[in-house]
C-alpha cells in the first residue's frame, strides 16, 4: 500500500477529501527568479490593459450620464408643454377627461422608453473589463501548471 495514494486518520486534508499539492518552496523561488524579467512585464502589459479598459469605461460611463441628463430635460420640457397646450386646446370640450388621461399615458410611456434605455445601457457594464479578466484567469492558469 503507497502511504501517498491514501491519506491517514491524522492527515489535516484527510477529511476534506483532497490531497494537498506538493510545492517545494525552493522550486517556486527558482521559477520565480528566472521568470522575473517576463513576470514584469507581463505585469507592465495587464496595467496597460486595464488603463485602455478604465478609458473606455469612464467614456462610456461619460456618455451615459450626459445622454440621459439631456434626454430628461429635453423630454421634460416636451411633456410638459404638450400636456399643457394638449389641455388648453380640449379645455371646453367634453374630450377634457380624455384628454388628461392621454397626456398622463404618454408620460407613463416616455418614462418606461427612458428606463428601458436606461437598462440597456447598464446591462453594457457586464462586459468592462472583460479582457483584463480573462487575461489575469490564463496567467494564473499557467502559473498553477507550472508549479
Amino acid at each position: 500500500m503507497n502511504p501517498m495514494s491514501h491519506p491517514q486518520a491524522s492527515d489535516p486534508n484527510a477529511s476534506s477529501g483532497r490531497d494537498a499539492p506538493n510545492i517545494n518552496p525552493l522550486n517556486v523561488i527558482r521559477l520565480l527568479r528566472s521568470a522575473s524579467g517576463a513576470l514584469v512585464a507581463q505585469l507592465g502589459l495587464h496595467g496597460q490593459l486595464a488603463c485602455v479598459e478604465w478609458a473606455d469605461e469612464k467614456k462610456r460611463l461619460a456618455g451615459m450620464l450626459i445622454a440621459g441628463l439631456l434626454g430628461f430635460a429635453c423630454l421634460l420640457c416636451v411633456l410638459l408643454f404638450a400636456g399643457a397646450l394638449s389641455l388648453a386646446f380640449s379645455w371646453d370640450t367634453p374630450y377634457r377627461g380624455v384628454v388628461a388621461v392621454a397626456v398622463m399615458a404618454t408620460y407613463a410611456l416616455a418614462t418606461g422608453v427612458a428606463i428601458y434605455r436606461l437598462t440597456t445601457l447598464m446591462a453594457l457594464g457586464v462586459n468592462s473589463f472583460a479582457a483584463t479578466r480573462e487575461e489575469l484567469a490564463a496567467d494564473i492558469a499557467m502559473i498553477r501548471a507550472r508549479l
